[in-house]
């Protein structure tokens, strides 16, 4: 995982909040643009916060796809 990659995502399971993940998520899409295609260690980060961040909306009762 690359320095920059792992600095965005380091602690993202520690964390319980909807918008704090999403937050991550986006940075790490921004970060990603930036610095070319994820290496399958940081693919599978983000697979697994993206998994959390729907799971985290379906028990606060939030609609994801309304963005």
């Amino acid at each position: 995982m690359r320095a920059g990659f792992e600095e965005i995502v380091s602690g993202w399971a520690l964390i319980s909040g909807l918008d704090d993940i999403t937050n991550r998520i986006e940075r790490a899409a921004a970060w990603t643009k930036e610095n070319g295609p994820l290496l399958p260690d940081e693919q599978a980060t983000i697979e697994l916060m993206i998994q959390s961040q729907i799971a985290r909306g379906f028990d606060l009762g939030e609609d994801l796809d309304d963005g």
